[in-house]
């Protein structure tokens, strides 16, 4: 996920989506439909978009307290890390050829290394989300473990056909399918 891209998260009641929105807009809405209802009994289930794990919120007090108890904590400023890499001789001989010096060598090898492995974990992230809020949603349906076969195994056609065929909402379906659209993407070739 790039900079500019904005986490959206969802939140279900009874099967059907109630609204995807960055968390705030998500959480001004779902209190505002808890408010109206007068604090209903059924669970709304809030999932995070990126990697489909669901989350819990407190929703007691007003819409200031609900925002302010959901943003995380500013992490402390970050210090350089000095660990120690061990090498074989022949590596260090080689950085030490290097005209940028070991310590910028070995970044630059990183990044790369970063950068190609990057599209495949999009795809691991893509199907780690779908099949995370199946679970939850549909964990005990008949045809999930085959939904999530075809998932893992890349078959998009079995898998869109399973799951517009599963016998739950239309919102369950359309939400995983949402979820899942990156995990049958071509890796982009450099």
């Amino acid at each position: 996920m790039n900079a500019d891209t904005v986490n959206t998260y969802t939140a279900f009641l009874d099967g059907q989506r109630l609204v995807t929105a960055p968390l705030p807009e998500l959480l001004t809405q779902v209190k505002r439909h808890l408010d109206e209802s007068g604090g209903q009994m059924r669970p709304i289930l809030i999932f995070d978009d990126t990697n489909g794990a669901q989350l819990d919120f407190n929703f007691q007090g007003t819409l200031a307290q609900v925002l302010a108890r959901a943003q995380p904590p500013t992490p402390p400023e970050r210090l350089p890390d000095t660990r120690e890499v061990r090498l074989l001789p022949r590596h260090w001989d080689w950085l030490d050829q290097q005209p940028s010096g070991a310590s910028a060598t070995l970044r630059r090898l990183v990044e790369a290394a970063r950068k190609a492995e990057a599209g495949a974990g999009r795809l691991r992230q893509a199907r780690d989300a779908a099949s995370r809020f199946l679970t939850v949603m549909a964990g005990d349906a008949t045809g999930l473990e085959d939904i999530q076969r075809a998932l893992y195994a890349q078959d998009r056609e079995r898998f869109e056909a399973l799951l517009l065929a599963a016998d739950w909402s239309e919102a369950v379906s359309a939400h995983a399918l949402y979820l899942a659209q990156g995990a049958f993407q071509e890796e982009e070739q450099p």
